[in-house]
């Protein structure tokens, strides 16, 4: 595999990076994961300011998250490949000794990779998955999108020894997000999410602001407030949005089904939706789905 590295793009067996790197010692960095289609990033622009609020919350300078796009482009050039999930990372750089509190005027180490992924056009209908209810342990820092993800790698571990394919966390009986998605419930035709702007934090999804405004107008009402536990588990219908999957519909909570225990009419509507603008923003060609 092929990975940037400071400016350079090289095989990844030769990438070096100093395990004095604060990014190796303290998961001290930020990163940004976006979906390509056709070489276009979806949601792009989003991914980058949410990455420059991420570098300021953090406290990291030295990059400009502008250069995203050149970074992708270049590495979706030499790598050959129209579709692709392109992972950046950004960690505050390398200090020694070690040491807690950061040095001034550090430089940051800058790494990114394109792994091959399938077209739009593949992406007919949402995934059925099942999902646990979780206590949300996570700091209260969500928003920034860190490289410091022990406790959603803990969160999904739980998850998957309870034979789920993701989690629904929550603090004090609201829900947050999942380990590594946004949540939705549908109840009597109302979707309901909750904000990112209000305490517990969460973090601001691209494909959930995307999703969003695809709302905005439509046929279908959107709540955005806060959402208890009580009302995931007498949901109608359920879902999760991220990057990676754009939109999948969730058919069992805890074990018990999700209304019907399949995919319902306005999560398989949203999807639709969602999937078209993402179609219209990187020029993908879609045939009517059956």
């Amino acid at each position: 595999m092929r990975v940037y590295l400071n400016g350079d793009i090289l095989d990844s067996e030769r990438a070096a990076i100093s395990p004095f790197d604060r990014g190796f010692l303290f998961g001290d960095g930020v990163y940004e994961a976006v979906l390509f289609f056709n070489r276009v990033g979806v949601g792009m622009e989003l991914h980058v300011e949410r990455l420059g609020r991420s570098l300021d919350r953090a406290g990291i300078t030295g990059f400009d998250p502008s250069t995203f796009h050149d970074i992708a482009r270049d590495l979706l050039a030499d790598s050959g490949i129209d579709n692709a999930m392109i992972y950046l990372q950004v960690t505050r750089g390398v200090q020694m000794p070690r040491k807690h509190l950061p040095g001034p005027r550090m430089t940051p180490t800058v790494f990114a990779y394109a792994n091959p992924v399938a077209g739009l056009e593949s992406m007919r209908e949402p995934q059925s998955i099942r999902c646990v209810i979780v206590p949300d342990d996570r700091w209260a820092h969500c928003a920034i999108k860190s490289t410091s993800l022990i406790a959603n790698v803990l969160a999904g571990m739980e998850g998957a020894r309870r034979d789920a394919d993701e989690v629904i966390q929550h603090r004090g009986g609201w829900i947050t997000e999942g380990a590594m998605s946004n949540v939705f419930v549908v109840r009597r035709n109302v979707v309901l999410t909750p904000p990112d702007d209000a305490y517990p934090s969460i973090l601001s999804g691209v494909m959930r602001r995307m999703l969003l405004d695809a709302a905005a107008g439509s046929r279908f009402r959107v709540e955005v407030r806060p959402v208890h536990i009580d009302e995931v588990r007498q949901a109608d219908e359920a879902f999760i949005t991220s990057s990676r999957r754009l939109l999948d519909a969730v058919t069992s909570i805890d074990g018990s089904p999700v209304g019907a225990g399949a995919v319902g009419p306005v999560t398989r509507g949203l999807f639709d939706l969602l999937r078209a603008r993402v179609a219209e923003q990187c020029a993908v060609h879609l045939q009517s789905c059956p």
